[in-house]
């Protein structure tokens, strides 16, 4: 049965608001329709340093640990990569278990500067 952690640093830090929307985002998925892992886009934003923030909740279907480490991470809009880059996250997703997070995209790491509209996060 999939359920829904926060890592320790967002556990102590999240907001009120964000944690409910999380755990609405959460409770609408469906497992049964995905195979292995997944990332569902919460928001998007930019920081001050013009680097392009996607928040998702990131999806380990499987029976083992999912580990971001040194996945490649796309950022997708209408079938096209905006941005690309090599994650260096030292996060590790339990089995069959959902955690939110926040990827960063340095300004070096986009194409083009994405819509903020109809885009997709994969971690390959």
């Amino acid at each position: 049965m999939q359920k829904l952690e926060f890592e320790f640093a967002w556990d102590k830090t999240i907001a009120r608001q964000d944690r409910e929307e999380i755990e609405r985002v959460f409770s609408e998925l469906h497992s049964e329709e995905h195979v292995r892992q997944q990332a569902v886009i919460l928001k998007t934003a930019y920081n001050h340093k013009k680097e392009f923030l996607v928040t998702v909740l990131v999806n380990n279907y499987s029976t083992g640990p999912f580990s971001l480490i040194g996945k490649k991470v796309l950022y997708e809009e209408e079938e096209h990569t905006i941005g690309e880059m090599d994650s260096r996250y030292t996060l590790e997703v339990p089995p069959e278990t959902s955690m939110p997070w926040t990827f960063i995209f340095p300004e070096a790491a986009l194409g083009r500067k994405p819509s903020r509209e109809y885009g997709k996060l994969i971690i390959m």
